[in-house]
């Protein structure tokens, strides 16, 4: 049976971005991105969770519930919960070096370099080695300036107007999943598993603590997966336009955090297979001529954009291109556990403990991949003293712990079956990025032994790989079973980590902290 394509979805599948936007403009002008209330900003989501859903009914009994219409609809309950999650959030709650905004006051935190460059709309000719959070490139602090000084037409400077930042943060992280669902259809998934990835990344729970956190965490990895998409499509097209947005993105991404630059992995792969495909390709002789011409003008567009603020730091103060600031924090200093330690070793997870322990209460999370599960659902929150919100994030994690090993026996049925793939080199991609990405987050950890340094926001590329493997896994076929049961099975685990995550963070807004015994470090 051909199901029709209701007009309403139609245009929201087809325009994300812009309805977006406006959404979130019109929450922006209504509520200022902050409501006091609690229990108002549960009404807010459980009504708009009401309405997605009657929407969703009203759509199944006029048989126009395609594929199309179900992603809308599941990307639009992850909007509510991250709305519902913004209104809630406080401006200095869940927040990662933020600081505290006081007119005049440029503190070494993000507040105060944005304040400055709202202020002066330039960034200091300082050495930033001694300016704390200074050393970031300043393409976020510049965007976020332009915002505030747009609000402070309309509400006196001052008033406790920053939280309108986080509508920023919110539209940011909306777009930022949008293109990690679009760049896994670039890299090949099938159509009948958009629905499921749909599922995985519209409520993925990093990413609705994300949308309320005012750094530059996020745009750095919107940037990250908009060059990635760009650059798949070029390889997949061959068009100007691709290799252009690619280096754009790219090279702003870089000039708001320098390790988007790592990007150059996965994308360079395939960059160079086409290159050598196309200068191979003897039926058409101009092919390898304008492909190493785009890949020139790639270059001159992203590296001028991602590295001029380290050149001008390395020549007025010697400021090493990499360099990066290191937490003083003694509580999550686990600098005494050895390298075997750090990645084999295993301290009762996930049984005994689930929330990541940042080492006040005298516990600390050593082992680089746990903290990485831990920060991918729950960043540094620690809800273990609440009844409801262990039970949910325990539910939460037992489910994405399956989703973790049907992604790695997914990577080990996609490299099996490579040659067999239409998509072989954008897999090996994947493949690329997937070891890439391990070697970074490992060596990282270890070159900066700090708790933090493991956070999962640090590596978020993992999700489109895991993603993209954990799709595959749906594929097997298992003796004895229907076709399609593998399929079926994946998607069910989709519905539960969603159904788990939206759970958590619809009620998060009810947990209150307890004391915490804070115990000096041995």
């Amino acid at each position: 049976m051909t199901l029709k394509q209701d007009k309403i979805t139609d245009v929201l599948y087809k325009h994300p971005f812009s309805i977006s936007a406006m959404l979130v403009f019109v929450v922006l002008i209504c509520t200022g991105m902050q409501i006091d209330n609690n229990y108002a900003c549960c009404a807010v989501m459980v009504l708009g969770y009401l309405l997605v859903s009657g929407y969703g009914i009203y759509l199944r009994q006029t048989k126009k519930l395609t594929d199309e219409a179900l992603i809308v609809l599941i990307f639009a309950l992850g909007f509510v919960l991250r709305l519902g999650y913004v209104l809630y959030t406080g401006l200095y709650v869940r927040q990662h070096d933020l600081g505290e905004f006081i007119e005049e006051k440029y503190n070494l935190w993000h507040s105060g370099y944005l304040l400055y460059v709202r202020d002066n709309f330039k960034i200091p000719d300082v050495d930033v080695r001694n300016f704390g959070e200074f050393y970031h490139p300043p393409f976020h602090y510049f965007v976020s300036a332009v915002f505030l000084r747009i609000v402070d037409l309309f509400v006196p400077r001052g008033t406790g107007n920053y939280e309108t930042l986080q509508a920023v943060s919110m539209l940011w992280t909306h777009f930022t999943l949008i293109m990690i669902y679009k760049t896994a259809v670039q890299l090949g998934i099938r159509k009948e598993s958009r629905v499921t990835a749909a599922l995985i990344v519209a409520a993925f729970p990093a990413f609705t603590q994300m949308s309320a956190s005012i750094n530059n965490d996020i745009l750095s990895i919107l940037l990250f997966f908009t060059g990635f998409y760009f650059g798949v499509k070029w390889f997949k097209e061959g068009a100007w336009k691709n290799m252009i947005f690619a280096g754009l993105a790219v090279g702003f991404g870089m000039m708001t955090k320098l390790s988007v630059g790592m990007i150059a992995f996965p994308v360079g792969f395939l960059f160079i297979v086409k290159l050598i495909r196309d200068l191979m390709n003897k039926e058409d002789k101009k092919a390898g001529k304008k492909s190493f011409l785009q890949l020139v003008v790639f270059g001159m567009i992203c590296a001028p954009l991602g590295l001029w603020f380290q050149v001008r730091n390395f020549i007025l103060h010697r400021v090493p291109f990499t360099y990066v600031l290191r937490s003083d924090n003694i509580y999550q200093d686990v600098s005494k556990y050895t390298p075997v330690q750090r990645i084999f070793g295993f301290y009762g997870f996930p049984i005994e403990d689930f929330f990541i322990n940042l080492g006040s209460d005298g516990e600390q999370d050593y082992n680089i991949f746990i903290a990485q599960v831990k920060t991918a659902l729950f960043d540094a929150e620690n809800c273990r003293d609440d009844f409801a919100m262990s039970m949910a994030g325990y539910a939460l994690l037992i489910v994405f712990l399956i989703l973790i090993v049907l992604s790695v026996v997914g990577f080990v049925y996609t490299l099996v079956t490579l040659k067999k793939r239409k998509t072989l080199w954008e897999d090996l991609s994947m493949a690329v990025l997937a070891v890439v990405q391990t070697v970074s987050v490992i060596s990282f950890s270890l070159q900066f032994p700090h708790i933090c340094s493991q956070n999962f926001r640090y590596s978020t590329p993992f999700l489109l790989c895991g993603l993209v493997f954990f799709l595959r896994a749906g594929e097997i076929k298992i003796p004895g079973t229907k076709d399609g049961a593998s399929a079926k099975f994946v998607r069910g685990l989709a519905v539960a980590f969603m159904i788990f995550a939206i759970l958590f963070y619809t009620i998060l807004w009810t947990y209150v902290k307890g004391e915490v015994t804070v115990i000096e470090p041995t």
